[in-house]
């Protein structure tokens, strides 16, 4: 047989138009089916501002809807702008957590705008810097399907892009040398999130060295944050959630023990990459982008590689990362590390934040409905990628992320940015379908198996905290409703003072309305595992669809000695479909548990 001879030039061709065409539907696809909640809660809380609150926002949104804002008023006054339609047309017309799906779907096109908009930016950065107009529309189509910003903006469904995008507005100006509109941008950027901050100190330093006129752009820098605190200063809410975000001390929480303090990583890398921007004396331009590029990586270093971070936040290292990999030597390798990266990331989310950024992203997206929105634990994204050692995890993304930066070094890098980089086109496209394949194959599986019996038919949140004790005169129900006939199991979360407890636990199917105890068994505690989800059989007790009923759970021999407790959310009041009750009074949580069925509807 005459053997066939494929040419690699085949697939190592410049983008065509099915290059595009693929990220288009790939990006479609993602966008329509996967969504995190967080957005709901963001743009759905900025209708404050479209009813006239507008310095009494955060507290008015916060005690008349029980919405607690978290970012600068930036973000709330984006959303209000671009909430504008869905107010007219009646869609959404007040504050609110959870929103229908056309809503969730307008939220979400504003970010992903901005994301498509940074892509045309890092277009423009790459050939401002000398790319020519063939590798620059090469970079752009790198950055926008680096496996880990896809999963950012078209998976987890963020806003980050808002800070991305005024952050590569600035770095064009800089390689303009326009120098105020540098300032303006970063300006502007920093409200968004405060991370620009850190990467606009470096780049000031490596081109100003006057000590005043470094001060007075510093000062000019945070003018928009400081009006914006300023303004709302006055809010409680304001400053108990804005302020006290929790996730802005992760920049502290690695670091050195000094004994009365921590020495932090994180600013001693930070403040040694200024340092250095400032004692580096002006080269020409094509060193000066070398070393402004590589001092952004050694940035990404700082808060990533050496702090805490949450997924979205990566999006902001994506373009640094492209634009370096086009102006080294070695191209192809940094394009190639992506894919480890993408797993090591993957399988570091999955197990880090489960039941919330894994399969469950399905729940908000246009197949929610077939799952009830609850996708259940019964297959879960880190049981298919089994390494659940999340120190291995994150330590193997680290150094990735570390070698992705620090081997971008201007020694490493090409004297001439036109040089040709077309036979990185093969990886590029292997780069995107294998990154973006890592996350979904698995997350569809998860969901083949969700839309199997039993199927998951109640879900209340995230654990939070423990009830008090479960004891003997003290019984803890939650209130739940069925679209199901036949219930099969209820899983629920424990914790057991870290001891063996030998008591009996009755836990009963009880009506509502009526208080008949429809259906009791009996579990022994000594098999329950501290902080562990326990699973018990409903063994297909009947129910009427839609109609409230008590998952109560009784102890007759409980003392302190003996006794366990539940995991609950955090306090959201009673819902339209359950609540937690004590000794018949409503609590403001809810138990956290899953309930399945037999049959997926009443039908």
């Amino acid at each position: 047989m005459e053997e066939i001879k494929v040419s690699s030039k085949a697939i190592e061709k410049p983008l065509s138009k099915f290059d595009y065409i693929a990220f288009a539907v790939i990006a479609i696809m993602c966008y329509l089916s996967f969504q995190q909640g967080d957005i709901m809660h963001t743009a759905g809380s900025s209708f404050g501002f479209l009813q006239g609150h507008i310095l009494d926002y955060y507290d008015w949104v916060a005690y008349e809807y029980d919405i607690w804002d978290s970012y600068m008023p930036s973000t709330y006054i984006l959303f209000a702008i671009w909430n504008i339609p869905l107010k007219l047309l009646g869609i959404v017309t007040e504050p609110q957590a959870t929103s229908p799906l056309p809503a969730i779907m307008w939220y979400k096109l504003l970010p992903t705008l901005f994301y498509l908009g940074s892509g045309i930016l890092v277009y423009k950065i790459a050939k401002e810097i000398g790319m020519g107009n063939g590798k620059s529309k090469l970079c752009m189509y790198a950055f926008l399907t680096a496996p880990i910003g896809f999963f950012s903006q078209f998976m987890f469904g963020q806003y980050d892009s808002f800070t991305v995008f005024f952050i590569l507005l600035g770095l064009l100006y800089y390689y303009k040398k326009n120098h105020k509109l540098f300032v303006l941008y970063f300006a502007l950027a920093i409200p968004f999130k405060l991370w620009p901050l850190l990467f606009f100190v470096p780049l000031l330093l490596l081109r100003e060295k006057n000590i005043w006129k470094i001060i007075g752009n510093m000062g000019l820098v945070v003018i928009p944050y400081v009006i914006e605190f300023v303004l709302f200063y006055s809010n409680d809410a304001f400053r108990e959630c804005v302020i006290g975000f929790a996730p802005t001390g992760y920049v502290s929480s690695a670091g050195i023990n000094a004994g009365s303090a921590t020495i932090s990583y994180m600013i001693l890398l930070w403040g040694f990459t200024c340092a250095y921007a400032y004692f580096r004396e002006p080269e020409d331009d094509v060193k000066d982008t070398q070393w402004s590029l590589y001092l952004c990586c050694l940035v990404l270093v700082a808060l990533f590689g050496l702090t805490q971070w949450h997924p979205q936040w990566l999006l902001l290292a994506m373009p640094f990362l492209a634009l370096t990999a086009f102006i080294n030597k070695n191209t192809k390798l940094f394009l190639v590390l992506d894919i480890p990266m993408m797993l090591f990331f993957s399988a570091y989310v999955v197990n880090t934040w489960p039941r919330h950024v894994d399969q469950e992203l399905f729940a908000w997206g246009i197949f929610g409905d077939y799952i009830y929105k609850y996708i259940g634990s019964k297959l879960m994204m880190k049981d298919i990628y089994m390494i659940t050692d999340t120190t291995f995890l994150y330590t193997g993304f680290t150094v990735l992320l570390v070698i992705s930066a620090v081997l971008k070094h201007p020694k490493l890098c090409v004297a001439d940015f036109k040089e040709n980089v077309n036979h990185c086109i093969g990886w590029i496209r292997a780069r995107f379908l294998i990154g973006v394949g890592i996350f979904v194959i698995p997350a569809v599986v998860c969901f083949i198996s969700a839309m199997m019996p039993p199927y998951l038919i109640y879900k209340t949140s995230d654990s939070y905290g423990i009830t008090e004790p479960l004891m003997a005169d003290s019984p803890i129900s939650q209130v739940f409703v069925s679209p199901a006939r036949k219930l099969d199991r209820v899983i629920f979360r424990v914790a057991t003072y870290e001891r063996i407890n030998d008591i009996d636990v009755d836990i009963s199917v009880i009506d509502f309305d009526t208080n008949e105890v429809v259906h009791t068994m009996t579990v022994n505690a000594s098999d329950f595992v501290d902080n562990g989800w326990i699973t018990v059989s409903l063994e297909g007790v009947e129910v009427e669809p839609w109609k409230e009923y008590h998952l109560e759970f009784k102890c007759e021999e409980a003392n302190a000695e003996n006794c366990i407790t539940f995991y609950r959310t955090e306090d959201y009041g009673k819902q339209p479909y359950g609540g937690a009750m004590r000794d018949g009074e409503w609590q403001g949580y809810h138990m956290c548990m899953e309930i399945y069925a037999t049959e997926k509807n009443s039908d």
